[in-house]
């Protein structure tokens, strides 16, 4: 099986998955820092560089490279929701971990990572630009509060 994990920037995709990659015995992949190691530079800088939609041709040939993986727990980029055609190659379980907006604008300015989309909009113009995206794709919508919680939450519902 292979799970995705979609979400706004901040809703705690690479924390939870790496738990649930430990507890399920599955391997763990971090999409955006896949994408970083095999552009030789971090996302910022390939948006800086080249551009978004550079950018998301590199998530569609991510994607496909995924397609033949199993046993995988598969952290997206926030916006891997933004090209409708990523759903059909997004062969897994597709888990929507959702966090209130108040509780990712805490956790963002916490953050040190560079977001490059939240360098010109706030979290608030980028989540309803992408809400009505994330239901799309869901096969199941998680609250991402309490990670426990949630992990319990997709483990029962894979069984």
């Amino acid at each position: 099986m292979k799970i995705y994990l979609i979400g706004m920037p901040g809703c705690g995709k690479s924390t939870l998955g790496l738990k649930l990659a430990e507890k399920l015995k599955y391997e763990f992949i971090d999409m955006d820092n896949y994408i970083e190691k095999k552009a030789c530079m971090f996302i910022d800088e390939i948006f800086e560089a080249y551009g978004e939609k550079y950018f998301r041709e590199l998530e569609t040939n991510t994607l496909k490279e995924f397609m033949d993986l199993d046993n995988v727990i598969i952290s997206t980029g926030g916006g891997i929701i933004k090209n409708k055609a990523h759903k059909e190659l997004m062969n897994g379980l597709c888990v929507y971990l959702d966090v209130p907006l108040e509780e990712l604008e805490i956790r963002l300015n916490k953050s040190n990572v560079i977001r490059p989309l939240l360098q010109t909009k706030t979290i608030y113009q980028l989540f309803e630009e992408r809400k009505d995206l994330y239901e799309f794709f869901a096969d199941v919508k998680v609250d991402n509060r309490n990670i426990d919680l949630a992990i319990k939450k997709i483990c029962e519902g894979i069984k």
